[in-house]
């Protein structure tokens, strides 16, 4: 069985991820990795948290055990979908104030597998500098916004909007402890739900 086959299995919040990250060798790229695969192993190498979500439910089950888990005690949401998704459940959320809240959740533009890195656009951050939202950061995604690289996913952009591009496009990476990520200033603790997208009809 794949790692993905076992993301698969699990639902809810997979308390074992961080633990898993300590069996280096379970993470190594091979070249007969898949995209989504080559992502979630770079993402957990980064101490980022990867969640497989195959049904509307376990997203819901995800992002509740995700809030508590995290400790966010005030959740920002501007993107109207999220909200009527959140607006299902018993979780708050802010719609301004966003300096004032713990954590985020949003969709994204793409995965980038070989970075481990999330695409996001103004369409997900609205006017708001990357810098001044929270170290927090949920994301909704769907396997079919996975590319192999940025240069795929700057593509796939031009592709979408043609002419018209989003004001803002920049890229996110969990904090790997093991190296000097204060260069880069758009470091956020990341946790990823992914989902199928042949699975179910859009949810966000």
């Amino acid at each position: 069985m794949n790692l993905f086959d076992k993301f698969k299995l699990a639902t809810g919040f997979k308390s074992d991820v961080k633990e898993q990250s300590s069996d280096s060798n379970q993470y190594e790229i091979s070249s007969e990795d898949t995209n989504d695969i080559i992502f979630a192993k770079n993402l957990i190498k980064n101490n980022g948290n990867f969640f497989y979500c195959d049904k509307e439910n376990e997203l819901i089950k995800t992002i509740n055990a995700l809030i508590e888990n995290l400790k966010i005690e005030s959740l920002y949401c501007r993107e109207k979908i999220i909200q009527e998704l959140l607006k299902q459940t018993s979780i708050e959320f802010k719609q301004t104030h966003q300096m004032e809240c713990d954590g985020i959740i949003s969709s994204c533009e793409f995965l980038i597998a070989q970075q481990g890195k999330i695409m996001l656009s103004s369409n997900q951050l609205g006017p708001n500098n990357i810098k001044n939202l929270p170290n927090e950061h949920i994301v909704i995604a769907y396997t079919s916004q996975i590319v192999k690289s940025l240069n795929e996913g700057m593509s796939g952009l031009n592709k979408r909007y043609i002419d018209n591009l989003p004001s803002t496009i920049t890229t996110i990476k969990s904090h790997n402890k093991n190296y000097n990520d204060n260069i880069d200033g758009n470091i956020k603790n990341i946790s990823v739900l992914l989902i199928e997208d042949y699975k179910s009809s859009k949810i966000v």
